[in-house]
């Protein structure tokens, strides 16, 4: 028979050291958790002055032309500032533009499309110009034109038509009218609308009027209608046609032509409407008569650039107006 030592209970001494280890580790193991949940909520929330700090930096980096770096601190922003869904929009059209400007298309819609989701307000209309400008540059032409026909209304709503006025051709769902092709052909040349009055010609007129109307809605996908050259002169050319519209209607319709006017302003300008003698022949005065048309036109030139600059003159002495010419001059 085998005997055995009898078992050798713990001291209380020995218990205690056990209880206050494993307390210990206990206690590590909560502050361990408790930190990494504390540092999730701080990554997940952020506090508003870290926040308000970190979209500062991108807006500063934004004007500084940064862009790269601008967008990854706009995107921290958007991670851990949570503001309200139009500072998001904005800032998501921003984004969109940085990415757009880099060449990253997909990106750059991406954002576009979160700006849209969130309601951009304000950023409305160039919002829906930037998509239809991405989706041209991502080659999704039919995207594009549809997004385009939404911006531009390019679609015109339903009307009643004449039935002398029928559609001769169609880019779409959108028809084109004779009517409107006939004011193109108004608004040309005279030599050039002569030449493309004949039935020749307007088979001509009507493919240059639908290539014009192709190019248009392709440069306003690409935004060139937007460019600040292409505005400039746009304004421009409206003040140029605004002063000549109202120079006919307020000047030349108040020209009032006297037969014995032109008479006398013939009589008196005679060489100018002689015209040169061929060869071999005498130079033959023109009769009244034969050059009337041509008369009447150079008069009515003449009274009217007397009219606009006897305006100008008024205009000039009614306002408060100060001219420095010699201020246009360059020093050599």
């Amino acid at each position: 028979m085998e005997l055995r030592e009898p078992p050798v209970q713990p001291t209380a001494s020995h218990v205690d050291g056990l209880s206050r280890g494993l307390l210990v580790v206990v206690l590590l193991v909560l502050l361990v958790l408790g930190w990494v949940l504390v540092s999730r909520s701080s990554h997940e929330t952020g506090s508003p002055i870290d926040a308000a700090g970190i979209r500062e930096v991108a807006a500063k980096l934004q004007a500084a032309g940064a862009l790269d770096e601008a967008t990854l601190q706009y995107e921290r922003y958007l991670e851990v500032g949570r503001p309200d869904r139009q500072v998001w929009a904005g800032i998501a059209t921003s984004l969109g533009n940085n990415y757009l400007e880099a060449g990253r298309y997909e990106s750059a819609l991406r954002w576009y499309y979160e700006a849209e989701t969130m309601g951009a307000g304000e950023f409305n209309e160039e919002l829906a110009g930037r998509i239809v400008q991405t989706l041209e540059r991502l080659g999704r032409s039919f995207a594009a034109q549809a997004a385009l026909s939404n911006r531009a209304g390019l679609g015109e709503s339903a009307v009643e038509r004449p039935a002398d006025d029928p559609v001769v051709a169609r880019i779409g769902e959108d028809e084109i009218r004779r009517s409107e092709v006939e004011r193109a052909l108004d608004d040309l040349p005279p030599e050039l609308a002569t030449e493309l009055a004949s039935s020749a010609g307007r088979s001509r007129l009507l493919e240059r009027y639908v290539a014009d109307a192709l190019l248009w809605r392709k440069a306003l996908t690409l935004e060139y209608d937007r460019a600040p050259e292409v505005l400039r002169q746009h304004g421009q050319l409206l003040k140029q046609l605004a002063v000549a519209r109202f120079a006919e209607q307020e000047i030349l319709s108040q020209i009032e032509i006297d037969e014995a006017d032109l008479r006398n302003h013939f009589e008196a300008n005679k060489g100018r409407f002689t015209p040169p003698p061929k060869a071999g022949e005498e130079a033959s005065e023109p009769t009244f008569e034969k050059v009337r048309s041509a008369v009447e036109r150079d008069y009515r030139l003449m009274k009217m650039q007397s009219a606009y600059q006897a305006l100008v003159d008024s205009e000039l002495a009614a306002q408060d107006v100060e001219l420095f010419p010699e201020k246009l001059k360059r020093e050599p």
